[in-house]
């Protein structure tokens, strides 16, 4: 999975601050990464649920595919296998999140044990996260998938 770019739709001022989200490339022959800072105005654990939907980009438009991941606890996110992992080498380990600022730079995909292929090769992802049925922060993220 190749990041192309990022996109911040909102996020509520409410519950986080000075959100920054972006793809970059540390050098020219590096590969892309996504960085993902803010503050965290409250704690968060199992109160915070993140949702994923991938659209196939298809005739010039992005287009609604079977993939979704829901993640209905925040802590089961940081323990998944995929996203998680792309987490924790990013340095969040621990769950609960207290209120602080959080800098999550030059992650990439642990796409080295997935032996699936994608049936798609340009998609956007769309990730949501919500705070008691209260949607606080929406963005996406451009990616190619190549095959193998």
């Amino acid at each position: 999975m190749i990041p192309e770019r990022a996109s911040l739709e909102f996020y509520d001022e409410k519950y986080i601050e000075d959100v920054i989200f972006n793809v970059r490339r540390n050098g020219r022959k590096s590969g892309y990464l996504v960085n993902l800072e803010g503050t965290l105005k409250y704690a968060w654990s199992d109160n915070i649920s993140f949702h994923i939907y991938l659209y196939e980009f298809l005739h010039n438009e992005y287009r609604p595919t079977f993939v979704e991941l829901h993640f209905e606890k925040f802590c089961q996110l940081i323990k998944d296998k995929l996203i998680g992992k792309a987490l924790n080498n990013a340095g969040l380990t621990k769950c609960p999140l207290t209120p602080k600022r959080y800098v999550l730079s030059n992650m990439s995909m642990p796409f080295d044990n997935f032996h699936y292929i994608w049936p798609f090769e340009k998609a956007r992802g769309d990730g949501i996260f919500i705070f008691n049925k209260t949607v606080i922060a929406k963005g996406s993220l451009y990616m190619r998938f190549l095959k193998n």
